[in-house]
């Protein structure tokens, strides 16, 4: 039997993290800090473990980017703090390149996800009415503003967002062990 190697064991590491996630925001909706702030705390750890001051550098640039590039739409309203430490720490066990291709993939998912739950709800037609009015208006206020998503909107369509950035982040992972074959 042999000894998998450090990135086996960060990337399986990163695969439970990811389903923990999931499965907790399939099922009430929340990602809690939990299972978020130990994992960022372990991805730091592991790199710096099996890679030495290299991986911890790496561990805390890919934190950090996938911080800063999901704070965005965290702000505007269409994602939950959750979704955004929950990148965060992938980004603590995958380091800066994969973090970029799994965020990447990720928000691409999520679209098509959207994009089909609206179809399936008949309501694309009316959600892409009013993202371009959003667009527009923001874009004649010069602000930012109307970009802002309704939070406590009845009308609100809500999806897990874990589901797309996780499936985007196990996919660049399978990718990244099948490239290293």
């Amino acid at each position: 039997m042999s000894i998998p190697s450090p990135k086996a064991v960060i990337a399986t590491a990163a695969i439970l993290f990811v389903s923990a996630c999931i499965i907790s925001d399939v099922r009430t909706r929340r990602i809690p800090n939990a299972l978020t702030g130990p994992a960022i705390l372990i991805g730091l750890a592991l790199n710096t473990a099996c890679f030495g001051p290299s991986g911890a550098l790496a561990s805390l640039v890919g934190f950090a980017l996938a911080i800063a590039l999901m704070i965005a739409p965290f702000a505007l309203g269409g994602i939950g703090g959750g979704d955004v430490k929950m990148m965060g720490a992938v980004g603590a066990f995958l380091g800066p390149a994969l973090i970029m291709k799994s965020l990447l993939l990720g928000f691409i998912l999520g679209g098509a996800f959207a994009v089909a739950h609206l179809i399936r709800i008949s309501r694309l037609r009316e959600k892409l009415a009013i993202t371009w009015l959003m667009f527009h208006n923001a874009v004649m206020s010069r602000s930012l503003e109307p970009l802002q998503a309704p939070r406590d909107s009845p009308n609100a369509v809500a999806l897990p967002y874990s589901v797309p950035l996780g499936i985007g982040t196990a996919s660049v992972i399978a990718i990244s062990v099948l490239a290293q074959r």
